[in-house]
């Protein structure tokens, strides 16, 4: 994108506002204050009053004097998305403001629209130019932004939320910097990394600045995901306001989310009525009637009645017998559940299946916790080495379990579990720095992105820093993992 247009990128506090050499924006060197918070947000509410009535024309005193970008969305889509440098710092925010609304290139905000209108103002905070080692080294997707300049060409920048809006990574981003820049790659661009201050009005609503209680935010998130009947759902778009009550191993994360309810006591009926639906489930399909999405796989069928014989529920006889299958000992990770749900009483063959497989998969936190429940010493310190290490001690992603490239919230609460009864102080330092990355990923009050429905997210986890589908079991892992 050229510097004509840098108004159209898409991408704290008070006083100290920096320039950074190299890019034309002024930016944050520290986060907001909560006056300036509250400045802006009180004249990003009046501003999208405005747009519904055109009534009259506000101003925006006390906000900083940065740069600011506003971002707008409707039905859970970027809908405008400018920044600008002209005029005040009450003037940048009114034309950032204007031109996002009449931004035409994401299809225009619609008259039905107005009333739930949602605008993001962020503020670049601390760019600093990096090498494209560096940049690799230190990028972190939903924390970080991207900005390159080029001789002949303006900058252009990607606010921290594109990552999440396009479901891009890192390389993802740097493609489609490259495409604004107009350039065929970036190699003889120079990078910035920034992070972003980003102030939410929904509506004319402002954000909750100051979450509750997390654990208690999760347990309301996931008793709501418990129909009448006791049907767990399975995920939430909360983008589209869409509930999708199936998927795949629907059952078996169904079992986390009781598990989770129950553990957390504060919804025992809803905890209640879940098991009773899950147990009716389970006890039709090893009858042999049909189960939508109950597996077929012996493996996960054996996976699933462990899962829900660790929530709680009465299903030890029946899980005897799957333990015998043969097929269980060819998949450690089910092989495992079932182990952890039995103890002392698993088959032999069946643990010692789930002990052999660490000398190819050293990370398996179910294995940690089937020794546990074994009362296994020599293969708890064995194993839990390998989950102490995969917790990362420094950013990007400190505390996440770093086993994909992008870090998993389920596979760090499953460390942070599986380290929950461990005397050792490396797997105690680890689980807390999990538990941290954990409670930094949950969607609560002000943090939850402008793209998503506050009804259908406060209180749950993400999959990852990119892929906001909430889907039930995650946000029910997580909880276990801070309890």
């Amino acid at each position: 994108m050229r510097w004509g247009s840098v108004r159209r990128m898409h991408g704290a506090s008070g006083p100290a506002v920096v320039r950074s050499g190299g890019l034309p924006w002024r930016a944050c060197s520290r986060p907001l204050d909560d006056r300036a918070r509250a400045a802006v947000a009180a004249s990003v509410a009046k501003l999208l009053g405005w747009q519904r009535t055109l009534g009259r024309w506000p101003r925006a005193p006390g906000v900083p004097e940065a740069t600011p970008f506003v971002s707008l969305y409707a039905g859970g889509r970027l809908r405008g998305c400018f920044g600008s440098t002209e005029g005040d710092a009450g003037e940048q925010l009114q034309r950032a403001f204007l031109s996002a609304l009449s931004d035409p290139r994401f299809g225009g905000i619609q008259p039905s629209e107005r009333d739930g209108l949602v605008a993001e103002v962020s503020y670049l905070v601390g760019p600093r130019r990096v090498s494209h080692a560096e940049l690799r080294r230190r990028f972190e997707l939903g924390v970080h932004g991207l900005a390159a300049a080029s001789p002949g060409r303006g900058p252009v920048l990607l606010l921290p939320e594109v990552a999440r809006d396009q479901r891009a990574d890192l390389g993802g981003l740097l493609r489609a910097l490259s495409a604004k820049a107009g350039l065929d790659s970036l190699e003889s661009a120079e990078l910035f990394l920034f992070s972003a201050e980003s102030v939410r009005v929904r509506g004319g609503v402002v954000a909750r600045a100051r979450p509750r209680d997390p654990v208690d935010a999760a347990g309301r998130w996931l008793a709501g995901r418990v129909e009448p009947d006791g049907a767990v759902a399975f995920a939430v778009d909360a983008r589209a306001r869409t509930t999708f009550p199936q998927g795949v191993f629907r059952h078996g994360r169904a079992a986390v989310v009781i598990h989770a309810l129950s553990a957390h006591g504060g919804h025992p009926g809803v905890a209640k009525r879940a098991s009773r639906w899950l147990e009716e489930q389970i006890l039709d399909a090893l009858s042999g009637r049909r189960v939508p999405d109950f597996p077929d796989d012996p493996a996960q069928v054996a996976g699933t009645v462990a899962l829900a014989v660790l929530a709680g529920l009465d299903l030890e006889r029946e899980l005897g017998g799957l333990s015998k299958r043969r097929e269980l000992r060819g998949n450690a990770w089910h092989a495992a559940q079932v182990v952890a749900a039995m103890g002392p009483h698993a088959p032999a063959l069946l643990w010692q299946a789930c002990v052999r497989d660490l000398e190819a998969r050293p990370w398996a936190p179910w294995t940690v916790l089937a020794a546990r429940a074994r009362g296994d010493a020599d293969v708890v310190q064995r194993a839990e080495r390998a989950l102490v290490d995969s917790i990362r001690k420094r950013a990007p992603y400190q505390g996440a379990a770093d086993v994909t490239p992008v870090p998993e919230v389920a596979l760090t609460a499953a460390v942070a579990e599986a380290l929950g009864g461990s005397r050792s102080r490396a797997a105690q330092a680890a689980r807390k720095r999990a538990q941290s990355f954990l409670l930094r990923a949950q969607l609560l009050g002000d943090r939850i992105p402008a793209a998503l429905y506050p009804m259908l997210s406060d209180g749950a986890f993400p999959l990852s820093p990119i892929l906001d589908v909430l889907r039930a079991d995650v946000t029910g892992h997580a909880l276990l993992a801070l309890l």
